[in-house]
């Protein structure tokens, strides 16, 4: 009876491991063949977006790499709460319609207040085929490990 019941444990993982999408057989299917011939590409496969460490961020930018600051917040909130330097702002609601001024070939981080709509533009810039390493935060986190902000410019 022991035995049985391994043997079906077993069989449910190992069921639920290939709907799942997990364990790849060694078996090659026919599809991707058959996209070859068309002259289509395989997709590249991107890394989802990360939450930013604001101390590792700060010292990245420090040591000078080039990396793209998106603040998706609205005007009103950079006046009140100030923005990281050389962020360019875009807020969250543009972002779609401004995606020409998101520059390609360097890391992007997106910014808000807490994290939630820089998530969302994460997912839009992934969704619109962006393949460069993308993190998401807040610029509260950023303030709160005794990071510097500044005034938007022309304030």
């Amino acid at each position: 009876m022991r035995r049985f019941a391994i043997a079906l444990t077993t069989a449910a993982l190992l069921a639920l491991t290939f709907a799942c999408g997990g364990t790849e057989t060694a078996e090659a299917p026919a599809e991707p063949a058959a996209q070859e011939d068309s002259g289509s590409h395989d997709p590249v496969e991107v890394a989802d977006a990360t939450e930013f460490d604001a101390v590792a961020l700060q010292a990245k930018l420090e040591a000078g790499e080039e990396i793209f600051l998106l603040d998706v917040r609205n005007p009103d909130e950079l006046v009140e709460h100030g923005q990281i330097e050389g962020a360019v702002n875009i807020p969250i609601d543009e972002l779609e319609a401004r995606l020409a001024e998101v520059p390609e070939g360097k890391p992007i981080v997106t910014y808000c207040m807490r994290g939630g709509r820089a998530s969302r533009a994460a997912d839009t810039l992934r969704k619109a085929g962006r393949t460069e390493p993308i993190e998401y935060g807040g610029i509260t986190a950023w303030k709160e490990a005794g990071n510097p902000v500044v005034q938007p410019e022309g304030e």
